[in-house]
C-alpha cells in the first residue's frame, strides 16, 4: 500500500452486495461510507435490484462462476483492511463468499469482516432469499464474522426466536449458534439504540430516534462505517459506538428531496458534522 496524502497507507475496504439503482442502499450506500472515511472501496456484485426508495420491484443473481471470478480478481491484488458483507440471497452465494473469505478471517491475518445480514429493506421489501438462504448463513456466516449486524426483526429470524424482543437473550442465542459478535441495529425501537453483545459483555449502545423518513440505506451506511473503523483498529465497543453515531446523523441529515419514499441517508453530511467529525479525530488518532 502507498501512503495517501496525509502519510498513512491507502486503506482498501471490500464490500460484497447488490446494487441499488436509486443510489442510496446496496453497494452504492457502501461506497459513498467508505469515501466518506477516506477509504478506498473495491466491490464484488452478487445482485441487481430494480429499487428505489419505495420499495423492490425485481432481483437478479449474478451468475456464480462471476461472483467467483470478481472475488479472485479483487482478493489477489488489492490487500483489504475489512470486508463488509451484505445481501447474498442464495445459499451458493452464502457458501461461496464464505470459502473465498475463510483465510482472511484466521487469527494470523485477522481482516476484520463485517456481516450485514439483510433480509428486508428500510422499505419493507423482502430481500432474503428464503430459509435456505437463512440457513446458509447460520452455518457459514456466524462463525466467519468478526460481528454480524442484524436489526431486530433479522436477528429474531436468524435466531429462530420469533417472539422474543429481548435483544440481549437473542445475541446469546446467536452466539450460542457460532457467531463471535453480534451488534443488533435499532434494538429499542423506542429509543433507536443498538445492542452489542461480544460473546463475554453486553454493551448497549444508545441512540436517539430521527423521524425523519431518511432511512434508505442506514443499515448499509452503518454496517460499512463499522467496517472501516474496525480495519482503522479501533475495538469493537468503541467501532459500534462510532457507526451508530455516524448512522443516526446520516438519517438526521438525509436527503429529503429524493425520492418519494423512504428517502436516502447522506453520509457524507454526516462526517462533516462537527461533532461527529471531532469525535471520529479523537479515535482514530494514533490507530492505524
Amino acid at each position: 500500500m502507498r501512503p495517501d496524502a496525509t502519510g498513512r497507507p491507502t486503506l482498501a475496504c471490500l464490500t460484497i452486495g447488490s446494487s441499488d439503482p436509486s443510489g442510496g442502499a446496496g453497494i452504492q450506500a457502501d461506497v459513498k461510507a467508505f469515501s466518506a472515511l477516506g477509504t478506498y472501496a473495491t466491490t464484488v456484485l452478487v445482485g441487481l435490484t430494480a429499487q428505489n426508495t419505495t420499495g423492490v420491484s425485481r432481483v437478479h443473481d449474478v451468475p456464480l462462476p462471476m461472483v467467483a471470478a470478481q472475488l479472485d480478481a479483487v482478493l489477489t491484488d488489492v490487500a483489504v483492511g475489512a470486508v463488509k458483507i451484505g445481501t447474498t440471497w442464495s445459499p451458493d452465494v452464502v457458501e461461496l463468499v464464505a470459502d473465498r473469505l475463510s483465510g482472511l478471517a484466521v487469527p494470523i491475518v485477522a481482516v476484520p469482516i463485517v456481516v450485514d445480514p439483510v433480509l428486508v429493506t428500510a422499505s419493507g421489501s423482502a430481500l432474503g432469499g428464503g430459509q435456505e438462504a437463512v440457513t446458509a448463513v447460520r452455518r457459514c456466516f456466524l462463525p466467519l464474522a468478526t460481528v454480524i449486524t442484524p436489526n431486530l426483526g433479522e436477528a429474531q429470524r436468524l435466531a429462530g426466536t420469533p417472539g422474543e424482543d429481548d435483544p440481549a437473550r437473542i445475541a446469546e442465542r446467536l452466539v450460542d449458534l457460532g457467531a463471535r459478535a453480534v451488534l443488533i441495529t435499532d434494538a429499542r425501537p423506542d429509543t433507536g439504540g443498538d445492542w452489542l453483545f461480544d460473546g463475554e459483555r453486553h454493551h448497549p449502545v444508545p441512540g436517539r430516534r430521527h423521524d425523519t423518513h431518511c432511512e434508505h440505506g442506514a443499515g448499509c451506511t452503518h454496517s460499512s462505517v463499522l467496517a472501516v473503523l474496525l480495519a482503522r483498529g479501533l475495538d469493537l465497543p468503541t467501532a459500534a459506538q462510532l457507526a451508530h453515531r455516524v448512522a443516526a446523523r446520516a438519517v438526521e441529515t438525509g436527503h429529503r428531496d429524493v425520492g418519494s419514499g423512504r428517502h436516502p441517508v447522506d453520509v457524507f453530511a454526516a462526517v462533516r458534522d462537527a461533532a461527529v467529525s471531532k469525535q471520529l479525530a479523537e479515535h482514530l488518532e494514533g490507530v492505524r
